[in-house]
Order: structure tokens, then C-alpha cells, then sequence
């Protein structure tokens, strides 16, 4: 089955938010968890891992916090959950012992992927739309 887990859908919301953080000022665990609804030590452990995956930056300190590492038109939706999860979808080569559903799992696969290449900078522009259309 294709899914998100909980910990890309809570990555994702920490880069939004710190995205939405006004002139990219430092935003610490505890603002994040605030806004996002998700669990200090959760989020402590996937803020971790975006930095180690290079997606954000911290500085210790009291005025200390996290912030984006690049511009958020660089952030690629897909990158985020790839970075926490690994690929997020993979079909496997000789699945179906078949052309036709070799072909099928490619094509699958490829549109999955798609539907995640979204610049995070984008995200509010692309679904505000959505939203007002409904």
C-alpha cells in the first residue's frame, strides 16, 4: 500500500512552518510544536534528521532555534519525505515477470513521485486554490 507516515506528514508541517516563519527568523522546538500540533520530543527527532539530511540549520542558545538551511523554492515536498522515510515508492524490477506489469509498476511509480514534486514554497499558492474551489 502507498502511504505517508505520521513522521513525513509532521516533517513536512515543521519545514511549513518554519517556511511561515516571518524573515526566516529562528523558530524554537516549542513554537514549532505549538503551531504544528506535534510532540516535543517527536519533533526534536525529525528536526534532527532534517538537519542531518541538510534541510535545516539550529543555533544553540537561548535566542537559539531552527530555521530553513536553503531558500524554500530548493525544498522539494518528495526530498523532505525521502529524507525521513527513504524512497517513497519502489517498484521492484521482474515484480510481475512481465513487460506489461513491469511497465505498470514504473508508471506507478513515476506518478507517485509526481504527486510529491512540490516546491515548499509553493504548497500554500498550489492548495489555496483547491481550497476555494470547494
Amino acid at each position: 500500500m502507498v502511504g505517508v507516515s505520521t513522521k513525513s506528514l509532521y516533517g513536512v508541517a515543521a519545514m511549513h512552518a518554519l517556511y511561515n516563519s516571518p524573515r526566516n527568523k529562528l523558530m524554537q522546538i516549542k513554537e514549532i510544536a505549538a503551531m504544528t500540533q506535534i510532540s516535543h520530543g517527536y519533533l526534536e527527532q525529525i528536526l534532527s534528521n532534517l538537519k542531518k539530511h541538510g534541510f535545516v540549520v539550529s543555533i544553540r542558545g537561548a535566542n537559539g532555534g531552527y530555521k530553513l538551511a536553503t531558500d524554500a523554492s530548493s525544498i522539494i515536498v518528495l526530498d523532505i519525505i525521502e529524507a525521513l522515510e527513504g524512497e517513497l515508492f519502489v517498484a521492484g524490477q521482474n515484480v510481475g515477470a512481465s513487460v506489461v506489469l513491469d511497465s505498470f509498476w514504473k508508471d506507478i511509480q513515476e506518478k507517485v513521485r509526481a504527486v510529491f514534486h512540490v516546491k515548499l514554497s509553493e504548497l500554500d499558492k498550489a492548495y489555496a486554490t483547491y481550497f476555494y474551489e470547494i
